[in-house]
């Protein structure tokens, strides 16, 4: 796997604390981890054979981490001065038709107001081959050391929803500025609703957080409506239910309930909800507070959260899968038989899909 060798101000990676697992600490820029699995690169580390194998073999979709088109912005993001052969490599694969998905990371005060509107601007009206423009917040751990970084805030999110509502309004002839699209954490941050479900086409930026929210919800309601009858819907508001879920998916998963409170036909049931079925969403201490994120909650922050939980209380205690890597084991390296508590069959870890929380509720 070929390696990132920039020095971002933001990477995510060098804001981690020491002693965790090594694979965690793997700053990866491969275009075929790019190509294959979704990873997003910068396009800073390739020679002429793979750039020219590339369109050769048209080894696309791949995604890119671009930022910015400006090179002193560009200079301040990527902690180098050798990046824009990268924005020259960019501008040769779209003239040779290899399709791409563009991430920028917005950092405030950096790459966002009259850059971010140059960054749009050039995208939409030069570049032929790009399938969908991602805008994504910078997250900061306390552990960051680079005082140019800031975080968003709800006013800020605000802002930016309002800018680009804005500039697709303005430029709604051109198609292509259509396909910009910001991640869910802006609205949640913003207390906004989200887009519609088919304002997002082909969801090809689900992995990096765009229009996972609304899939999920839009999974769930399908889902529940097909599962759900008389005789489950009594079992489940008869049976106590704790989700453990971060703080951004609280805010899910209270949309996720307002959905199962439509479709109960009973009245006196529909309290009945908040009284079986319990939100606990964890505050990501390990990592600062900042992020707020399910994947990245940490087991130690869970494990403490439970703490103050009578965890025998509950028939079925959710919890998230997506927290563990392919081994099972959280950023901070614990293990699922880390989480039990006395009454050990209660435990359930959970996929991050709509169907699948719909049939854990209605299972009894």
């Amino acid at each position: 796997m070929k390696a990132c060798k920039n020095n971002c101000i933001f990477c995510f990676i060098k804001q981690l604390p020491e002693g965790l697992r090594q694979s965690l600490y793997i700053k990866d820029d491969d275009f075929i981890e790019s190509f294959t699995h979704g990873n997003f690169i910068t396009l800073t580390n390739l020679n002429k054979k793979e750039i020219d194998n590339i369109v050769k073999y048209k080894i696309e979709p791949l995604q890119i981490s671009l930022h910015s088109f400006d090179k002193k912005v560009r200079n301040i993001l990527f902690g180098n001065k050798k990046n824009y052969e990268a924005v020259k490599i960019f501008k040769f694969l779209d003239r040779n038709a290899v399709r791409t998905n563009i991430q920028i990371v917005l950092c405030p005060g950096i790459n966002d107001g009259s850059d971010l509107v140059n960054t749009l601007d050039i995208l939409t009206s030069i570049f032929n081959s790009v399938l969908s423009v991602g805008i994504v917040p910078v997250g900061i751990t306390k552990y960051n050391k680079c005082s140019l970084l800031k975080s968003f805030d709800s006013a800020l999110s605000s802002s930016l929803i309002e800018f680009i509502n804005g500039y697709k309004r303005i430029n709604i002839k051109n198609k292509k500025s259509q396909i910009i699209y910001l991640s869910d954490e802006f609205y949640i941050m913003a207390k906004k609703e989200l887009p519609g479900y088919r304002s997002y086409g082909r969801f090809l930026q689900i992995k990096n957080g765009i229009g996972k929210t609304i899939d999920f919800l839009n999974e769930f309601e399908r889902s529940f409506k097909k599962y759900a009858n008389d005789k489950n819907i009594k079992k489940m508001l008869k049976t106590d239910i704790l989700i453990v879920t971060s703080e951004y998916g609280k805010e899910v998963f209270a949309k996720a309930f307002s959905i199962v409170e439509g479709l109960i036909p009973e009245a006196e049931n529909k309290s009945g909800i908040y009284k079986k079925i319990k939100i606990l969403p964890v505050k990501n201490n390990f990592l600062g507070g900042n992020v707020k994120v399910t994947g990245l909650l940490a087991g130690s922050d869970i494990i403490e959260s439970l703490k103050s939980t009578d965890m025998d209380a509950y028939e079925k205690i959710l919890i998230p899968e997506c927290i563990f890597n392919s081994e099972g084991i959280t950023i901070d390296n614990f293990g699922i038989k880390d989480f039990s508590g006395r009454k050990k069959d209660n435990i359930i870890i959970c996929p991050e899909e709509g169907k699948e929380l719909a049939r854990k509720l209605l299972s009894g």
